[in-house]
């Protein structure tokens, strides 16, 4: 069992102002890549509603270059998305 330590400062202490402490926030810079998941990410994201109809019901299409576990099945969101088909309309049209 662990024990809790309570800190009580001291009247001087209370007079000062608090400090407030900052931390860095990691920002995707320029210079550096996106990862190949926050890129599937972003462009199924961007195409998610069908262009013709506004339907939501899309699924995209893939190539067959995905990655293979043991068992000889593909990875799900490891292959390359080529374009996207609505299942309401069935309009297809091309990733951006």
């Amino acid at each position: 069992m662990s024990c809790l330590a309570i800190y009580q400062p001291h009247e001087a202490d209370l007079l000062e102002e608090p400090a407030i402490l900052k931390f860095p926030r990691r920002a995707v810079h320029s210079g550096e890549e996106e990862s190949p998941a926050l890129q599937r990410a972003r462009l199924v994201h961007a195409n998610r509603c069908c262009p013709c109809c506004s339907s939501a019901a899309v699924d995209p299409i893939e190539l067959n270059d995905g990655i293979w576990n043991a068992q000889l099945r593909m990875i799900p969101g490891t292959a390359t998305v080529v374009a996207f088909h609505c299942n309401r309309c069935y309009h297809e049209w091309p990733a951006r």
